[in-house]
């Protein structure tokens, strides 16, 4: 008996983005207890892969895969940072961002249903 993963399928695509929004949600939870300083030095040392994965991984997929949504704009080095940025429609400095009505509709969903909940402050973006 042999596995094959088949990445044409759109199962492989919802279970690998499942995975991955589980990660980003763990690393969220870390990072949110490493700035509260509820951590200790193992558990840093131990958490540290995680959260460095993952924040480039965030970086990454800002300058690849999401520039179909349009070069970042300025400031945002993360994918959160241009989710909030569609969702408010403002710059990471506070002035006025036009999003389009797309980048508007997926940094609301994203922000909203995906992001803001996982967060322990509720604000995520």
């Amino acid at each position: 008996m042999t596995f094959t993963i088949d990445f044409n399928t759109p199962y492989f695509w919802i279970v690998a983005l499942w995975f991955f929004y589980m990660g980003f949600a763990a690393a969220i939870s870390v990072y949110r207890l490493w700035i509260q300083k509820k951590l200790n030095l193992l558990n840093e040392t131990l958490y540290s892969p995680l959260l460095i994965t993952f924040f480039l991984t965030d970086v990454v997929l800002n300058w690849t895969v999401l520039l179909i949504l349009g070069i970042p704009p300025k400031g945002c080095i993360t994918m959160s940072d241009r989710f909030q940025v569609y969702h408010l429609d403002k710059n990471l400095d506070g002035s006025d961002y036009a999003a389009t009505s797309l980048q508007k509709a997926i940094g609301t969903f994203i922000c909203v249903k995906l992001l803001n909940p996982i967060d322990p402050t509720g604000n995520h973006c």
